[in-house]
């Protein structure tokens, strides 16, 4: 019985950590697996693939030294394709209100990447560090119309889920920098 006790306690400690990837790819994952993908390829970089889905979202992959370090799931607006390659949030419906719920935190942000406007949307980048050995960062990018009557009160309720990132820690503070801003109920986070 002890034995079955620790099993299960040691399962449910390795797969919470495991379950952090997006079609099966991981960070730190060799750039050879990205050879098993089954998907269409619609852009190539020296560092960096990406292919569509099969619900007809981007995915982006950016790898450094052969493993994997930075990986995108873009949203492709419509309304049919909504569930992202990680977590059970939903594109254009989940709100950064519901994902700070889920977390207990609204995580950080670097400065580097701090809100901003384009011609229609305010676009926000909250990133949440996992618990992990890997050193993961979940980086969720929401954006709300200029058009919404969005005020200071409101605005975590409309601001709404356009991509998330998963991202190696290392990478992220040298593409963004080290300086980042901590929510003051900040704390890694476990899926």
């Amino acid at each position: 019985m002890k034995s079955l006790l620790t099993l299960t306690i040691a399962f449910l400690f390795f797969t919470s950590t495991e379950d952090i990837s997006m079609v099966g790819i991981k960070i730190n994952d060799s750039k050879k697996n990205l050879d098993n993908l089954k998907l269409e390829i619609v852009a190539k970089e020296n560092n960096m693939i990406k292919y569509k889905t099969k619900n007809d979202n981007d995915f982006s992959v950016t790898f450094e030294k052969d493993k994997v370090v930075y990986m995108e799931n873009d949203w492709s607006q419509n309304v049919n394709n909504r569930q992202p390659l990680f977590s059970d949030f939903s594109f254009g419906q989940t709100t950064l209100k519901d994902i700070r719920n889920k977390f207990s935190t609204n995580g950080f942000t670097y400065e580097a990447r701090a809100a901003f406007t384009t011609e229609t949307d305010l676009i926000e980048f909250n990133c949440f560090e996992f618990d992990s050995k890997n050193n993961e960062v979940l980086v969720t990018i929401t954006k709300v119309s200029l058009k919404e009557n969005v005020t200071e009160e409101n605005v975590a309720s409309k601001l709404k889920l356009d991509a998330l990132i998963i991202a190696d820690k290392k990478y992220l503070d040298e593409i963004w920098g080290k300086n980042k801003v901590f929510d003051k109920n900040y704390k890694k986070i476990k899926m």
